[in-house]
């Protein structure tokens, strides 16, 4: 990348260089010096004054009037005008004489006849007293300024190269450090690239060690259960509904799995919309889920007139994970609240159950990650809940939060994007 860049570099400035000189050249064949321009320059003025002067005193009044004037000026006779000119020469003629491009001379007949007055050389071209600050611009200043700005991005993209190369081999935490410059657009997009693809990588490595470990449970088990079958023929039933377990623990892991994949890997569908109803919804599944023998009273705390910013697809799959959750652990109660603060949208859960230690409200959020002690494998579910919320939030720029709840057990908030946000976002 590095040398295609600097064949540009190159290519760029020569071609600039071209231009530049083109650009010199087709002026200074062009410009012609005008009467108009003679007439600003004093030519004629100083001839009308020498012409006023008698012919053995306009040598001396030339010379105390040239320092007056940027345009050299000499007296010469009518047979050199004649000569110079190729033409014949009369009292009171105005000849304009071109040489080449670069000079040319204005020859002016006194209404004597004694001699002429000549004015030049003059280049067109070239501005008489000024210096051509925009002809050297042209053809030095601008490819410098070029290559200035040029080498400043080289710089930039060789820190992006260098990061480019180290992700390559695995070094995964690399950034790119640039702050400034022409490249800060490209170092942050590098840099929020890099950080997706660390984060894939890291989730995918996570994944694969806890889905080898949680398959490798059932599956030994279910190996186990059809060994017995073959060598124990007796307790049949037994062992098939043994195995049919297994198996239902198996489909809930795949099913699990694939929702947290999703909660990643499906595309956003960000609209301003109601919670209530949604809320209320799954409050009544939570309830209608609860096994008969237990009861866990599900309450609504909700403000009106508040509207959330997010996926209501995915918002509502995150909900139903705290809530299902909170169901399962609870002893009496769970309330599932809803309010507003400023820019964001507080959805919390509280049950009233066993609660989770404060040194475990990271970890739990962990894929796969169980609490051994009440909350372990015997409550079910492979551990991927609170992981497929804290993904869901994470993508919409939100928070999730675990902390103790006044009823005695957990309380996990979910900080959603509220109408603020979505005014924010729809101004930008």
């Amino acid at each position: 990348m590095r040398r295609s860049f600097v064949k540009l570099i190159v290519s760029s400035v020569l071609a600039l260089w071209i231009v530049g000189f083109a650009v010199v050249v087709l002026y200074s064949r062009s410009k012609s010096w005008t009467e108009e321009q003679a007439r600003s320059d004093g030519v004629f003025l100083l001839y009308e004054l020498l012409d006023q002067t008698p012919a053995a005193s306009r040598a001396a009044r030339l010379e105390r009037l040239q320092p007056n004037f940027t345009v050299a000026f000499t007296l010469i006779s009518l047979d050199e005008v004649e000569e110079r000119t190729d033409r014949k020469a009369a009292p009171g003629d105005k000849i304009p004489l071109r040489v080449d491009a670069g000079e040319e001379w204005y020859f002016l007949v006194f209404q004597d006849g004694q001699g002429a007055l000549a004015a030049g050389p003059v280049n067109p071209a070239v501005p008489p007293g000024a210096v051509p600050i925009g002809l050297f611009l042209a053809i030095v200043g601008i490819p410098l300024i070029a290559i200035l700005f040029a080498l400043r991005v080289e710089r930039g993209l060789t820190k992006v190269e260098r990061a480019s190369r180290k992700i390559a081999v695995g070094e995964l935490s690399t950034r790119v450090d640039n702050h400034h410059g022409p490249a800060n657009e490209l170092a942050k997009n590098f840099n929020a690239m890099a950080e997706r693809v660390e984060q894939l990588i890291r989730s995918r490595d996570e994944l694969i060690q806890a889905v080898s470990h949680e398959l490798g449970s059932p599956l030994s088990r279910l190996r186990f259960h059809m060994e017995l079958l073959e060598n124990q023929p007796d307790g049949r039933e037994e062992r098939l509904s043994a195995m049919a377990g297994e198996l239902d623990a198996l489909d809930e892991l795949v099913a699990e799995l694939l929702g947290y994949v999703q909660s990643d890997e499906l595309a956003l569908d960000r609209q301003t919309f109601d919670p209530q109803r949604s809320l209320s919804d799954l409050a009544e599944l939570a309830r209608l889920e609860i096994p008969e023998d237990r009861a866990v009273e599900v309450e609504l705390k909700l403000a009106d007139g508040v509207d959330v910013f997010a996926d209501q697809r995915l918002f509502q799959r995150a909900v139903e994970n705290i809530l299902r959750n909170a169901v399962q652990h609870a002893r009496t109660k769970v309330v599932l609240e809803l309010t507003e603060e400023k820019e964001h949208v507080r959805v919390a859960v509280h049950d009233d159950g066993t609660g989770i230690p404060d040194e475990l409200h990271e970890k739990v959020m962990i894929p796969f990650f169980r609490q051994q002690a009440d909350r372990g494998r015997k409550t079910g579910g492979a551990g991927l809940g609170l992981a497929i919320v804290s993904r869901i939030m994470q993508r919409h720029g939100g928070r999730l939060a675990i902390a103790s709840s006044p009823l005695g057990g957990a309380r996990v908030e979910m900080l959603w994007p509220g109408r603020t946000v979505r005014k924010q976002t729809a101004a930008f």
